[in-house]
């Protein structure tokens, strides 16, 4: 089997415009926070395929499960670093009139990650 390697794309990606479905709220984060979630994901991303790497050579079971836990880990960071995004931004919304049940919403979501 050949090995390929993935070469990175260091373009800068641009912000998605806001789309969201009929009742259903937008993230509002700063783009600076959406980035360093994104770059986290990527991370993610590499680190997955480097498990299914390792799964198709047959490698070490604790190399496996180490690149597993780091996976897991940088994840539990993004899903973290969005949360504490949202409620900032939310909290932040709040001294403009922003809905105390939203506020409430994000608490209870982050609250069920713990």
């Amino acid at each position: 089997m050949i090995a390929t390697r993935r070469v990175k794309d260091d373009r800068p990606r641009r912000a998605a415009k806001p789309v969201a479905r009929v009742g259903e709220a937008v993230l509002e984060i700063d783009d600076g926070a959406v980035r360093d979630i994104m770059a986290r994901l990527a991370r993610v991303e590499g680190q997955v395929r480097a498990v299914q790497r390792m799964l198709d050579e047959r490698r070490d079971c604790h190399a496996i499960v180490q690149q597993l836990g780091a996976a897991r880990t940088a994840l539990e960071r993004a899903t973290a670093q969005l949360m504490i995004s949202s409620l900032y931004q939310c909290i932040r919304s709040a001294k403009n009139g922003t809905d105390e049940a939203e506020i409430q919403k994000l608490m209870a979501t982050f609250t069920k990650l713990l």
